[in-house]
């Protein structure tokens, strides 16, 4: 126990607090309880497309942001220049669905849109340049690792597992727009708000961005495999094996969210009966530990190999010290 304490620590489990913040931007959400609040954070840190959508293509303004947690049933759409009727939404009108506010109805709403939102204060802002900092270093030091000729240390993986954050921390960081209460509470007296469709040039734009944030979400966690494969000493393959675990559930759920979303959702989490919400909350608590339990194994080379046997013995091409 002792041993554990003092790895405990060491500067590895500090980069999981540094990056803890990220984690925190990501998977913010006006839910009021806590347990509502938890199951959010562990979703998006499961599914990396669900808070990158939000960061990337809901947009920064107050108004798109919180419209993005109303369900479907609290809107209707007339069609381009119709006077009535008015016709039931399907869908969240959220990027490739997306729909815009009438101008009056902008008006109507402002009252309620101002209550649900605030500004990110000072120190939420310099809590997401510490994640920033922590997680761009991080990224530095793995590229410049793969360049090195040779190197036993072990290096930074989980800022680069992590760099998919970086849209969502730059949102907060520049716009710093927060949705602090819950708008269904706040606007159910409101119903139904009224949008209009959009042009179909405005409906591929939102579905090549809608698409490209899937594949930056599906792909991009896979760099980290490929820089710890191929970094010095090859040894390090369990090293490659146990970060493709990571990268494959994020991908799978990414890609699965994606699909949901191009189907259509009523509501941010009862598509399929709120079945794939509490799969992508299951797959976050899984992600959450193993982040956790490889900023543990960094730097000690004797717990992989106690653990996952001997394809993660280095001792011959990195002598004990």
């Amino acid at each position: 126990m002792t041993v554990i304490f003092h790895k405990l620590l060491n500067p590895v489990p500090q980069y999981i607090l540094g990056c803890l913040p990220a984690i925190a931007i990501v998977g913010a959400t006006p839910r009021g309880k806590f347990a509502q609040k938890m199951a959010w954070v562990f979703r998006c840190l499961g599914c990396p497309f669900t808070g990158l959508f939000y960061a990337c293509n809901v947009g920064s303004s107050k108004v798109e942001q919180c419209l993005y947690w109303l369900p479907a049933e609290f809107f209707r759409y007339r069609k381009p220049n119709a006077v009535n009727p008015l016709n039931e939404v399907r869908y969240r009108p959220v990027g490739f669905h997306t729909k815009v506010l009438e101008q009056p109805e902008q008006q109507r709403i402002y009252t309620e849109i101002k209550r649900c939102t605030a500004r990110a204060s000072v120190l939420e802002r310099l809590s997401s340049l510490v994640s920033a900092y922590y997680i761009l270093v991080g990224i530095i030091a793995g590229i410049s690792k793969v360049t090195t000729l040779f190197d036993c240390e072990d290096w930074p993986f989980i800022p680069l597992l992590l760099a998919w954050t970086i849209p969502a921390i730059c949102k907060r960081i520049i716009w710093g727009n927060l949705v602090v209460k819950n708008p269904i509470a706040e606007m159910e007296n409101l119903r139904p708000i009224v949008l209009t469709e959009i042009d179909d040039e405005s409906k591929n734009h939102k579905l090549f961005s809608v698409t490209f944030t899937a594949l930056i979400s599906i792909v991009s966690p896979w760099i980290t495999v490929l820089l710890a494969y191929f970094t010095p000493p090859i040894g390090y393959f369990c090293r490659s094996k146990y970060v493709t675990v990571l990268c494959a559930i994020w991908s799978f759920n990414s890609a699965l969210a994606y699909i949901c979303h191009l189907k259509g959702e009523r509501g941010v989490s009862n598509f399929c009966y709120g079945i794939f919400h509490v799969w992508f909350s299951i797959c976050g608590i899984v992600v959450a530990i193993l982040i956790f339990a490889l900023g543990l194994l960094a730097n000690n080379n004797e717990w992989w190999l106690h653990l996952f046997g001997p394809s993660c013995d280095i001792s011959s091409v990195c002598p004990p010290t």
